[in-house]
């Protein structure tokens, strides 16, 4: 988790203990998002390989992280998302996540 100092300096959670525990509180509530998936593999004597088991906890993180924007949203009385997010955002976010795929042409031969 990254957070930024009062002069916009960015600070490592390894420097940072407000950082360090609010991952450790992230990390204990994605275990409780994703022990209900894991107890159920359990029981069914099944495994997952650890991509899938960072995959999961990936998600559960999303999910706690979109749930919180959502709360403080409806808490600060805000109706429309425009006053968060602008058309530049959008636009840096759409290019930013774009470049992170790598699309093959599967009528190009492989070398």
């Amino acid at each position: 988790m990254k957070l930024v100092d009062q002069d916009g300096n960015e600070i490592t959670s390894k420097k940072n203990e407000k950082a360090q525990e609010l991952e450790k509180q992230l990390a204990q509530l994605a275990h409780t998002v994703v022990e209900p998936i894991f107890n159920k593999l359990k029981l069914a004597n099944q495994q997952l390989g650890q991509e899938h088991v960072m995959q999961i906890t990936s998600m559960a993180h999303q999910m706690i992280f979109n749930r919180m924007i959502f709360n403080l949203v409806l808490k600060n009385g805000i109706e429309n998302l425009g006053d968060l997010i602008t058309e530049n955002d959008l636009e840096e976010l759409k290019t930013s996540f774009s470049n992170q795929f790598k699309i093959g042409n599967s009528d190009t031969p492989e070398a």
